[in-house]
């Protein structure tokens, strides 16, 4: 291992990684998360990779003004001198019209300001450190690099059936065409997964199981009254059966801090956060008789997650 002048650096060689989503969302997770927090200090004294946020980097209670956000970058983005991956959720773009909020955005222009904001010259410098790390052309928050024989991937599947409901200040045309838009990108970018990795772990915000409706599924043609997530579910559960290895789902989006075996080598974990969980999950992936397997726990106690989803 190497000391920087910030704090422990790892090796990429390590075997775990870090992986939170839904914070910081009170003055709890700030102090939390501040470098002489409880988990501050953890990541630090923590051997890892990286760190992936999940989105909903901010309470959806809060305004999304360019100082929020601005400032919650600031704070994610030093937790660790490590690679940080982030992909984006509904609070700091879908949700920015909500009534309850002052002031309001059009979504879909904020939307615009996180990728420029997010996305920088300095975030892909580090995460150019991860092996064989890509982003999607057409939609740059879209990600994929290759870690202890695993390719990750991220995908931008925010809440509100990503993006398709709730549309209070945009254009709703324009909004269903971007949400069409983003439904082709991510299904293109899941299809060029790597055919030789040993397992595969995908991210993105939305709980798409806990918010399964009986609605038919979004399309260009069925815009609304429609299950924006059935997409998603049915392509994680095709492709989990075509690779037949292991695919962990990672989400986060709702409470639980929890996880869930979907079919045979297909699993959901929910990460801790969204105000009732201020923890950060660890994982530590390892390889037993060519099948790579995973041990999740919790950072701030070190215990194993057991905690199955309902």
């Amino acid at each position: 291992m190497m000391l920087s002048l910030i704090g422990l650096t790892w090796a990429l060689s390590s075997n775990t990684f870090l992986v939170m989503g839904d914070m910081p969302y009170t003055p709890i997770d700030e102090l939390n998360l501040a470098p002489e927090g409880v988990l501050g200090r953890k990541i630090n004294t923590t051997e890892h990779a990286f760190l992936l946020h999940v989105g909903d980097m901010k309470s959806g209670s809060e305004p999304c003004t360019d100082e929020r956000l601005t400032k919650n970058k600031q704070l994610l983005s030093m937790l660790t001198a490590q690679p940080f991956i982030y992909t984006p959720g509904d609070n700091e773009w879908t949700d920015c019209d909500r009534d309850n909020l002052s002031p309001r955005y059009d979504e879909l222009a904020r939307l615009a300001y996180l990728k420029g904001l997010m996305y920088d010259s300095a975030y892909f410098k580090k995460a150019q450190q991860l092996e064989k790390f890509n982003h999607q052309a057409n939609m740059v928050e879209n990600a994929r690099w290759q870690f202890a024989d695993v390719e990750f991937m991220t995908l931008h599947i925010a809440g509100t059936h990503n993006g398709r409901r709730q549309i209070l200040k945009s254009d709703k045309q324009l909004a269903y065409q971007q949400a069409d838009a983003r439904d082709a990108n991510n299904l293109q970018w899941l299809a060029q997964a790597t055919p030789t990795a040993k397992g595969y772990i995908i991210a993105f915000q939305a709980d798409i199981y806990t918010h399964q409706t009986e609605q038919p599924q979004c399309s260009a043609k069925v815009q609304q009254a429609c299950d924006g997530f059935k997409v998603y579910r049915d392509a994680l559960r095709e492709f989990a059966s075509t690779v037949k290895k292991p695919v962990l789902v990672i989400h986060g989006d709702t409470g639980p801090y929890c996880q869930q075996r979907l079919s045979n080598n297909l699993t959901r974990l929910n990460v801790p956060g969204d105000y009732m969980v201020s923890d950060i999950a660890k994982v530590t992936l390892a390889q037993q008789d060519a099948t790579v397997t995973w041990q999740i726990s919790s950072l701030r106690t070190g215990k194993p997650l057991e905690i199955q989803c309902r």
